[in-house]
């Protein structure tokens, strides 16, 4: 063994070693796994700091859950859901648990008081504005002898016209069919009564920290909800994003387990069998980790986190570090006695560098798209594959020593298949047959249905789906994903833009165009509007002529009474700041709307329920000042389609540089073979696809991007190995097999855009493969 050689082994020591201990020390501590789809895609670059607010109160919804807990009567209902809240506060798993309205409570009362002067709900704003005080003094008489009038937030004797129940109640959160019951949210399916509880997870409903400590809360206060309910049977029904989190994480791990263990036992199986020894399967998973192990801590650095759909891709390691160790393996097989690794490192070596670069190509090209995602994949598979790459070429020709005994039945295999490929003759009847495949696949292509709604790659299990459905039909309203940005200046800008957006609002609403709405200005009108309602409080309801003396007198109150109550109303109230209102408890359900200042701009969000007509609400935005109609649905649908449609030229691009480069390195001719496999696979894939009703996606794609370095690979090793054809011939075949076992299971995942990587390569592998021995042994220099 030469000097060099060693030399070359005690770096590949040293470097491994570091790479380990960094792995060790300072990333798989810290490790994170992302399973939000979302989180691959880019943010626009226009309006950065609408974005920023827009990604903040995602954030802030995602993390919450609307949970119902239900018994056959209310008292029983009451007391589930009691034991029920009091076990996920004292779990630490939430950020908040709001059983009752705090809206309601006695600190909202107080902080009433200090500004009702300034304050009236919009609808008695537009009483007083339109019919003066004779209807508010009638609504409030008519109350005074019905039960409703005697079953309000605040009570008669103290708000006789109704204007702090008005007021409140206009800040309650949209919740569709649920009625308020005292605090408490209730709604009844005919037999059993359910209470509504708020919660608010203390963390990212993706992480996977959060996810087991409130599923173990959740579990635990259903069991004593139950218990606190008993004999009553309870029934919990919930929605959010954290328990369909939580199921993509157990299904992506429970597939990757089962996935990578079939793999591994194939993989190791028809190693032995080829090379008749443990060593090889031994060298390869070591290869394969290492590679693993680098791209996990290059991304873990610039990234943060790991997306799941990035260790999918990591997975093609297996796919193209394997390669390079079984064509390292199987040049043994080219000498038979007196073969030595330095002369396989002398016949491969270069092949797997060309092969490496023309790779590593494709992947530098995604690294500067602003693509989160790609970027992730790119940079994981660039670490993997130049890790394994040094691997094989610096540490196998110390550590492989082939096995004594004699496999022979592998060779046999690669001189068949060599035999039959460069024996075919390309036949009239043989060509008119590829003409009429590819022009089959042309019309196949014609025929592709594009998918892009980000629905449709991402699945939850069905009981979720009908937790979800439940909820919705209970409350009778849909969780809409659509919401309404509204930006100004300062904040009476703000809270002014956004009360002409709620008026708008206030028409579909009559309209049944919109079910409702929450809004911050409900709460905080602007300050021009609140010197309004003063005006109009002092002039048409506190006067001696006003409604609240004449209704008090009407009730029975002496003169003097009635004027002295009118007077005190507005002693010491102030107008309300928004300040005031955020520091009170009474704004915990609205608080999140509130987006203050970011980028030098102030932010509010006003949320939506029930929406029955798109368009009129897209007219109602667009007149309103500042305002933004944010469909989060569409914009990441509209994201992947575009980012489809760039990758579908990205794509083209790569193979122009691919033939470029290989091209300077052979010439044309020997350029244009390589590359055919990779375009004739993906293209044959594509018109499957069309013919099959298979829809095409941006992670369709993805797997035709790893296509084409697999493919380029292939054509490489055949030319290169062209003076012992049979061992190229086996290598290549065995390289196809371990990427199709690292692949092919993957489209049977439950996953939908897993599935769609999966089956592509799982035709495309197959195809490139096929193509690949017929083309670069009938026509390449290989058969001359």
């Amino acid at each position: 063994m030469s000097r060099a050689v060693r030399r070359r082994f005690v770096l590949w020591l040293v470097t491994m070693g570091l790479l380990l201990a960094v792995f060790a020390a300072l990333v798989l501590p810290r490790l994170r796994i992302e399973t939000d789809i979302l989180a691959l895609l880019p943010e626009a670059a226009a309006d950065a700091a609408g974005n920023a607010a827009i990604d903040h109160f995602s954030q802030s919804l995602s993390a919450r859950m609307v949970l119902l807990v239900g018994a056959e009567g209310l008292p029983a209902a009451r007391a589930a859901a009691q034991a029920y809240a009091r076990v996920l506060r004292d779990s630490g798993a939430f950020a908040s648990v709001a059983l009752e309205q705090q809206a309601f409570g006695p600190e909202a009362l107080r902080l009433y008081d200090e500004h009702r002067a300034y304050l009236l709900s919009r609808r008695q704003l537009q009483v007083l504005e339109t019919d003066g005080a004779e209807r508010l003094r009638n609504e409030a008489l008519r109350a005074a002898f019905t039960p409703a009038g005697w079953m309000r937030l605040v009570s008669y004797g103290t708000d006789p016209l109704g204007l702090a129940n008005d007021y409140f109640m206009q800040q309650l959160p949209a919740m569709g069919a649920a009625q308020l019951d005292g605090r408490w949210l209730t709604v009844a399916d005919g037999r059993r009564n359910y209470i509504v509880i708020n919660v608010v997870l203390a963390g990212s409903p993706f992480a996977t920290a959060v996810q087991e400590a409130a599923g173990g809360a959740l579990q635990r206060a259903a069991a004593e909800a139950g218990r606190a309910a008993a004999p009553a049977v309870v029934d919990v029904v919930s929605s959010g994003s954290m328990p369909h989190a939580a199921a993509a994480r157990e299904r992506a791990t429970a597939e990757m387990s089962l996935f990578g263990t079939i793999e591994t036992v194939l993989v190791a199986a028809l190693l032995i069998a080829v090379f008749g020894a443990v060593r090889p399967l031994a060298l390869g998973a070591l290869t394969t980790a290492l590679a693993f192990v680098a791209g996990l801590c290059a991304v873990h650095f610039a990234f943060g986190t790991v997306h799941v759909l990035t260790l999918v891709f990591g997975s093609s390691l297996i796919g193209g570090v394997i390669d390079y160790s079984i064509h390292f393996f199987a040049d043994r097989f080219r000498v038979g006695e007196g073969w030595t690794t330095e002369d396989a490192l002398a016949h491969v070596g270069g092949a797997i560098v060309l092969g490496l670069v023309t790779t590593l190509l494709a992947y530098v090209v995604l690294l500067v798209v602003p693509f989160p995602g790609l970027r992730q994949i790119a940079l994981f598979c660039v670490a993997g594959l130049l890790t394994g790459c040094f691997t094989v070429l610096m540490a196998y020709p110390v550590l492989y020593r082939p096995s004594r005994r004699a496999v022979s039945w592998g060779p046999a295999i690669g001189s068949w298949l060599a035999r039959v490929f460069v024996g075919w003759r390309w036949s009239r009847w043989r060509v008119a047959l590829c003409l009429l495949l590819v022009v089959g696949a042309v019309l196949g292509i014609v025929r592709i249905r594009l998918q892009d709604d980000v629905r449709a790659l991402q699945s939850s299990p069905p009981a979720l789906v009908r937790a979800e459905q439940r909820v919705t039909g209970l409350l009778q309203t849909g969780i809409e994903s659509r919401f309404v940005l509204v930006q100004a200046a300062n904040e009476q800008e703000l809270l002014a833009r956004e009360a002409r957006l709620t008026r708008g609002l206030d028409g579909l609403k009559a309209a049944g165009q919109l079910a409702s709405y929450t809004a911050i200005s409900s709460a905080v009108p602007p300050l021009a509007e609140q010197q309004r309602i003063h005006a109009l409080l002092q002039s048409q309801v506190l006067s001696a002529d006003g409604a609240l003396p004449s209704v008090l007198r009407q009730l029975g109150y002496s003169a003097a009474d009635a004027d002295a109550r009118a007077r005190a109303w507005p002693e010491r109230s102030t107008p309300l700041a928004v300040e005031q209102w955020l520091a009170s408890p009474s704004s915990s359900s609205l608080r999140d709307l509130w987006l203050g200042e970011r980028g030098g701009r102030f932010a509010s969000i006003v949320s939506l329920a029930g929406l029955h007509d798109l368009p009129a609400l897209r007219t109602a935005v667009a007149a309103a000042p500042g305002a933004r109609l944010v469909d989060r649905v569409q914009s990441v649908s509209d994201v992947l389609r575009a980012y489809r449609q760039e990758m579908s030229w990205m794509l083209l691009i790569i193979y122009a540089l691919a033939i470029g480069f290989l091209t300077l390195r052979h010439g044309w001719r020997e350029a244009l073979l390589l590359v055919l496999p990779s375009a004739l696979a993906s293209a044959m894939t594509l018109g499957l696809f069309g013919w099959f009703g298979v829809p095409v996606n941006l992670f369709t794609l993805l797997a035709l991007w790893l296509v084409l370095g697999l493919g380029v690979d292939y054509g490489i090793f055949l030319r290169h190995g062209r003076s012992a054809l049979p061992t190229a011939v086996l290598s290549v075949t065995l390289s196809a097999c371990t990427t199709l076992l690292a692949f092919g299971m993957l489209a049977f995942s439950a996953t939908p855009f897993i599935h769609s990587i999966g089956l592509t390569l799982l035709s495309a592998i197959c195809l490139s493969w096929l193509s690949a021995l017929l083309f670069c042994l009938t026509l390449g220099e290989a058969h001359d």
